[in-house]
């Protein structure tokens, strides 16, 4: 009856039987409950600490009941303080484990790449982590060297695509070209912006390679992102640097074609189209047609992949041409 209140077998006999039968010694109580004295003291010592019996003191030595009503309210509230205490640990327990599963999660998202050495074998564990595709922004300086990048060649072999964006520094660089062009002939998507901000690869929007000191030909030090809203973040900032970016083409020569350049002419009436001029304002500073503005307008838009006017001024001041 009294075990759910926390009362093993034998203290509820014990305590049943002072309750039926009024107070009694410790030997008496082991005779009358019909249990050895050692396990009468231990019952006894177990319904004291639980508040069900007091003892008098010598000579008697009686170990008087608690009235029931009394006892079972005082078991049902020790209970409900154990149970609450019980709760609160659970508590405790629930946010350290959320505590740790976070911070076990921040160690899997971010991976922190130590030397140049490191960083190296993490750009080709990017590559080879690519099941479609991997993108690069190459900026200066360009590590490695004129060395060729094998994995990449082996990677596009494999078919997984490659989509790399240059900056015009590109264009400078002794025996940096003749690499591009090799990349291009491999299979690679290659563009020319004016300026590219960061070192960056991504591979299938799954991981990605982040330098933390670009400006060195070997950085020293990289993260290695995985899926998480930094990632998603470089991912769009890859795809809206990639936008706006210039094709680049082999030459018949198989050399890299270098974007085509417009005329002095082209320049100025962009210049004034960004200005705000109308076309027919446009048309009378440079001495030409409405029709003829419009067509050469056309024909930049061409150019450039620009579907609007708007984009067309955002291209022509990525590169360089206002």
């Amino acid at each position: 009856m009294l075990e759910a209140a926390g009362l093993g077998a034998i203290e509820e006999s014990a305590y049943l039987d002072l309750v039926r039968r009024g107070p009694a010694t410790v030997t008496e109580l082991a005779e009358r409950a019909g249990i050895t004295l050692a396990r009468a003291r231990r019952a006894v010592t177990g319904l004291q600490r639980k508040g069900l019996v007091h003892r008098t003191p010598p000579p008697q030595e009686l170990v008087v009941p608690v009235p029931p009503d009394l006892a079972v309210d005082h078991l049902i509230q020790r209970r409900r303080d154990e149970l609450e205490r019980v709760r609160e640990s659970a508590q405790r327990l629930v946010a350290e484990s959320y505590d740790r599963a976070a911070s076990r999660r921040a160690d899997r998202l971010i991976e922190i790449v130590p030397n140049g050495a490191g960083v190296l074998h993490a750009f080709d564990r990017v590559q080879r982590t690519a099941q479609k595709e991997v993108c690069t922004l190459v900026a200066p300086p360009y590590f490695g060297g004129a060395d060729i990048n094998q994995t990449q060649l082996d990677r596009v072999s494999e078919g997984i695509d490659y989509r790399s964006v240059y900056g015009n520094e590109a264009l400078a660089e002794p025996g940096f070209m003749a690499e591009i062009a090799t990349y291009l002939r491999a299979g690679e998507e290659a563009r020319l912006t004016h300026t590219v901000p960061i070192k960056l690869a991504i591979a299938d929007r799954s991981l990605a390679l982040l330098p933390l000191n670009w400006t060195s030909p070997t950085p020293d030090a990289a993260v290695l992102v995985h899926p998480c809203g930094l990632l998603d973040a470089l991912a769009a900032l890859f795809e809206s640097i990639w936008a706006l970016a210039t094709p680049l083409t082999l030459a018949g020569s198989g050399a890299v074609a270098a974007p085509a350049e417009i005329s002095a002419e082209d320049r100025e009436l962009l210049s004034l189209l960004v200005a705000g001029l109308t076309d027919e304002a446009v048309g009378a500073r440079l001495g030409m047609s409405r029709r003829t503005v419009v067509r050469r307008v056309q024909n930049l838009m061409a150019m450039t992949g620009a579907r609007s006017r708007l984009q067309l001024g955002w291209r022509a001041r990525d590169r360089g041409w206002l």
